[in-house]
């Protein structure tokens, strides 16, 4: 016979046990990766009868800061223009919108070597200009592409368009052979952009140290530290809604720890930067066999902003081919932007400078590199439909 004390004890075991499911369905701990939010990595080729904005669906696929999707796109006739959707910005992380530029930099290459494979050549018009200090949030025109129907070779990068993915996670310490990264400066390089690898220790410590500095200075400020952590998105409701932003999935933790962070309380800002910083210390700048970095003639140029961009995504892409992870890690230029805005001395500039040997050529884009302990999982995107106007 049951007693009424194990009745109601049950009864409560029951109420927390309801309560733990559906604190693990919220948080979405059991659909990583699925769902609406993740859509855009299926539907990602189209259709014929898309015409000119079939390659968009690869656009919208592209490498971007924070996860923001800066970008909203017309296509009419024989032209998609990308228009940078200024409102979606970082604010004090991204003060100049250079960062906001290299995103819409990586749309156009998706869209480029898509349209290859689609039977389009693809002519690349950026706009011409200078970035300027906090600009209105009004959309502008950021470039202009013209498919024209050809007898084209579509881009071997076209089939990992759908499997790049930023891993935050730990990368494994083999070492990247000399003749690969050899083979990535040569895609990447041009009269434009160029970029430098670092491995071993000397030049690759120095520059892990400036990522960790400028990680220490970025949380130290409350308003960067604020302007990141809108774009931080938590719980299964909260990605559906929005389907941008900086997800615990996306976060770089192992697998055991994602599911117990998702399940833990949120933190307040103070503490999810510590995370931050510890991360990059042991994890980020800890594991990564390769450090980078991407230069260019003038980091507010909006030409070259874009070209740093299109270089990042193709970079990203063929590292994705041959089995590689990546991920940006650009707080060094970050604080050269926030000292520029809050006219402070910098060493930043500087100092990559001189670890690039590089003179007449200015950082405007750090990151890592290395093969992945775990696979990276998609963030969130908003759908097609959202970001086409009419």
């Amino acid at each position: 016979m049951v007693t009424r004390r194990a009745a109601i004890g049950g009864g409560a075991a029951a109420l927390v046990l309801a309560g733990f499911g559906y604190r693990a369905f919220d948080r979405g701990v059991f659909s990583s990766g699925a769902g609406v939010a993740f859509a855009p990595w299926e539907d990602w080729q189209g259709t014929a009868s898309d015409g000119v904005r079939r390659p968009l669906h690869a656009g919208i696929l592209a490498a971007n800061p924070h996860d923001t999707q800066p970008w909203a796109f017309t296509a009419e006739r024989d032209t998609i223009t990308v228009i940078a959707d200024r409102a979606r910005n970082l604010g004090s992380f991204d003060p100049f919108r250079r960062e906001m530029h290299l995103g819409l930099g990586c749309a156009v290459e998706n869209i480029e070597i898509a349209a290859s494979a689609f039977g389009y050549s693809a002519d690349v018009t950026p706009k011409l200009g200078t970035l300027s200090l906090s600009p209105p949030d009004d959309p502008v025109v950021a470039a202009e592409i013209i498919l024209t129907k050809a007898d084209v070779k579509a881009s071997p990068l076209f089939d990992f368009i759908p499997k790049r993915h930023t891993n935050r996670g730990a990368y494994k310490p083999d070492a990247i052979p000399g003749a690969t990264l050899s083979a990535f400066s040569d895609l990447v390089a041009g009269t434009l952009v160029r970029v430098v690898f670092f491995s071993g220790h000397g030049p690759r410590d120095a520059l892990g140290e400036l990522m960790i500095r400028a990680t220490e200075e970025i949380i130290a400020d409350p308003q960067m530290s604020k302007d990141s952590a809108r774009w931080f998105r938590t719980g299964r409701g909260d990605i559906a809604e929005h389907r941008d932003g900086v997800t615990m999935d996306t976060s770089g933790l192992s697998p055991l720890m994602r599911v117990m962070a998702k399940l833990a309380p949120d933190v307040d800002a103070a503490t999810a930067d510590q995370g931050w910083l510890t991360m990059t210390r042991d994890l980020h700048v800890g594991t990564a066999p390769v450090l980078g970095m991407i230069l260019v003639r003038d980091r507010l140029d909006m030409e070259q902003a874009i070209a740093a961009g299109r270089a990042w995504q193709r970079l990203h892409l063929a590292a994705t081919r041959e089995g590689l992870a990546a991920q940006p890690i650009n707080q060094p230029v970050e604080m050269i932007d926030r000292n520029a805005m809050m006219n402070r001395k910098d060493i930043y500039m500087k100092e990559l400078v001189r670890l690039a040997d590089a003179q007449g050529w200015q950082p405007t884009f750090t990151f890592r590199m290395g093969y992945a302990q775990n696979k990276a999982l998609p963030s969130p995107r908003r759908p097609l439909s959202e970001v086409l106007q009419s």
